[in-house]
């Protein structure tokens, strides 16, 4: 198994690839294995590595701002992800070096409150 240092979750754009998305009907679809690293950002900026030590979350933006199913569907998905990588830090796309891709603000807030819990 590759080793998990981050879980990146983005709700911008359509990236190609990702290990689980999040539909805007609250359904998680599991699009590639753990075990595959993805292309979240382009390999041709990405010198840190993220690609290869990174769960990938994409998360469908909802005309609905503030669903509710859509967001506890993301919540169970992180903290189960936590239980079996607690050393992965949850981050957004907008906190990665020096990317600076947008991300929702209430995607940043979330992420920030799932990472402050153990």
């Amino acid at each position: 198994m590759r080793p998990i240092q981050y879980i990146i979750v983005y709700d911008c754009g359509k990236r190609r690839d990702h290990h689980y998305s999040v539909n805007r009907k609250g359904f998680v679809e599991k699009k590639l294995h753990i075990r595959k690293p993805v292309n979240i950002l382009d390999r041709r900026i990405d010198p840190d590595g993220y690609n290869s030590s990174s769960i990938g979350i994409h998360v469908s933006r909802s005309q609905n701002v503030d669903n509710p199913i859509q967001h506890e569907t993301l919540v169970d998905l992180l903290v189960a992800l936590r239980m079996d990588f607690p050393e992965a830090m949850i981050l957004g796309l907008s906190e990665i070096g020096s990317y600076y891709i947008k991300v929702s603000e209430k995607m940043n807030q979330l992420r920030m409150e799932l990472a402050e819990k153990p």
